[in-house]
């Protein structure tokens, strides 16, 4: 049975050139939930009555319509010539080509909502001699049956007083016979051939106003011999296609059609949600579609129309471009929608984990590096988080000791020990030092001395030069010093080793300084950058005037107790 195919009515309003429609704002309506245009244009010719129906209709009621020119923007009243307002319906006796354009319906509830959609209005000159308006929608019939055709106005029979339809082919009036059986809004066909084809124009003639209008639509019928089956979109199925900004894109549609006959199905790409509805077939435009193929298959046929973009761009993702394929037999569609790709979690992964290994590496680094410098620092910045020294049975911060028994280098050692190294922990850092020959009373026995001062004191900072600690007399002054061999030996208390000059034969060295040395290393006073000078050049060589780097001090100082302010808690007192 034939009907109204709707698609194929896209398709043939997408082809028509319309009249310029504007956009400009309707007065009154710029809060309005705009609904867009409604795809179905309305069509007629100059003298006919035209009626425009709101394609609103809100459930809430009472509700009011208001219509509104878009050409103008302005309010259409009662009071404009050959115009009436009926219901939800905007009436034109006389319509003019002049009054062809989009006119736009307003809803507003009372409630307070407000609603809006356009219908678009195109009126066109008859140019035919056969009787056939300019614009027509297309019925198909099948061959060797009965079948019928279906009057557009039967939309409108509830709206006019009186109505009467009649039936035309080209411009012959068809009357009940043995091929034509006209019932009101339908026209039966019986027995049909291929000669059926052509043009029907059903008019209607009504009462209005007391004054007899008509109006009237025509139908191009096409007679459809063949066997094929509904068509089948292969693809695309609903899909969501991940893309790149900016690149380009395509998409096939294709159709599958089972059966032998004359092929009567179309292919069209189109965007629903734009005014223009239809991709372009203009291959010189971003986004366009163009026909690949159309062949026949073992069991039918199969059609091929692509979707092209040229360079896709925001404004494309999160729209549905829709494949429509209709025929005799009903329509269907398949959609794409393009959306970005999704961020590269690998990459930002790998990102994150690189900056952190970086900062992780560079943090490393840097306290290696500086390890000593922002050790002091935190300790003068926050001194609250150590726990103070007072209370700990400790009355020196270390016990400076040297050998005195050479001459040479040892005396200058001497020297060192007695004015260099009180001069900087003492003068300008605080610390206390105990110095045997300084703080020791005359006549007391050195073991005695050594092994009360060293119980007394926090570190032991033991000061030597290449001759120093290198001879048999060294050793026997060590082991005269009983306290101090056995807080090298035992490890009794922490030592820091102040290396004055530098020793090419550590081998010489007593087992116990050599073993402390390895284990954690020597401060050596004598080392200093290349670029700065480390000795007085007037004595080549000599501890005299050894000049430690600053670098040397902050070791010193990294080694010596920490003074901090946190005080000792007792946690079994209650």
């Amino acid at each position: 049975m034939g009907q109204l195919s709707l698609v194929f009515l896209l398709a043939v309003l997408w082809a028509a050139e319309c009249g310029v429609i504007s956009t400009q704002e309707p007065v009154g309506s710029g809060s309005c939930v705009d609904y867009g245009q409604e795809f179905d244009r309305v069509y007629s010719v100059p003298g006919e009555v035209v009626i425009l129906e709101c394609p609103l209709s809100p459930a809430e009621t009472p509700f009011n319509v208001t219509w509104y020119d878009d050409r103008t923007g302005s309010e259409i009243t009662d009071l404009e010539q050959n115009v009436t307002l009926r219901n939800t319906q905007v009436w034109f006796f006389n319509v003019t080509l002049q009054q062809q354009g989009k006119y736009t319906c307003v809803v507003r509830t009372a409630g307070g909502d407000c609603y809006k959609k356009s219908t678009g209005l195109v009126v066109t000159e008859m140019s035919s001699e056969n009787c056939e308006r300019p614009q027509k929608g297309l019925q198909r019939v099948r061959a060797h049956g009965n079948d019928l055709l279906v009057c557009p106005l039967r939309r409108y029979l509830e709206s006019v007083d009186s109505p009467s339809i009649r039936w035309y082919k080209n411009c012959d009036l068809l009357r009940e016979d043995e091929k034509f059986a006209p019932n009101k809004d339908m026209l039966n066909i019986l027995q049909i051939n291929p000669d059926d084809a052509g043009a029907y124009t059903c008019t209607m003639s009504f009462l209005l106003a007391g004054v007899v209008r008509e109006m009237a639509e025509t139908i191009e019928c096409e007679v459809v011999d063949d066997n094929l089956n509904k068509p089948q979109v292969i693809e695309p199925v609903n899909e969501t296609i991940k893309v790149e900004n900016g690149s380009s894109f395509g998409k096939d549609c294709v159709v599958h059609v089972r059966g032998k006959g004359v092929v009567m199905v179309n292919v069209v790409w189109a965007q629903l949600e734009s005014e223009d509805v239809f991709i372009s077939k203009n291959t010189s435009q971003r986004v366009h579609q163009k026909l690949v193929s159309k062949s026949q298959t073992e069991d039918g046929y199969r059609i091929v129309q692509r979707l092209l973009l040229s360079a896709v761009s925001e404004e494309d993702f999160y729209l549905n471009f829709t494949c429509i394929v209709s025929s005799s037999r009903g329509y269907l569609t398949g959609q794409i929608t393009l959306v970005p790709p999704d961020p590269n979690l690998f990459l930002l992964l790998g990102l994150l984990l690189g900056l952190v290994a970086l900062l992780f590496v560079s943090g490393v680094l840097l306290c290696t590096v500086f390890k000593v410098e922002l050790a002091l620092c935190v300790r003068t910045v926050f001194p609250f988080v150590y726990k103070t020294t007072e209370g700990d049975g400790k009355q020196y911060d270390a016990y400076i000791a040297f050998p005195r028994v050479l001459e040479g280098s040892s005396e200058k050692a001497e020297i060192f020990a007695m004015s260099t190294l009180p001069q900087v922990l003492e003068g300008q850092y605080g610390y206390k030092l105990f110095i045997l020959g300084r703080d020791g009373l005359p006549g007391e026995a050195v073991v005695d001395v050594v092994q009360d001062a060293l119980s007394r004191c926090r570190r032991l900072l033991l000061l030597y030069t290449a001759a120093s600690l290198c001879s048999p007399e060294a050793l026997e002054w060590a082991e005269q010093q009983t306290g101090l061999y056995q807080a090298l030996v035992e490890n009794s208390m922490s030592v820091v080793l102040l290396e004055l000059e530098e020793i090419r034969e550590p081998l010489l060295l007593p087992r116990a300084v050599r073993l402390l040395k390895d284990k954690q290393g020597a401060l050596q006073a004598w080392k200093r950058r290349k670029r700065w000078p480390f000795w007085d050049r007037t004595s080549e060589g000599s501890v005299s005037s050894l000049k430690p780097s600053a670098r040397f001090w902050r070791e010193v100082r990294y080694r010596m107790p920490v003074r901090g302010k946190a005080k000792q808690r007792n946690w079994f007192s209650f």
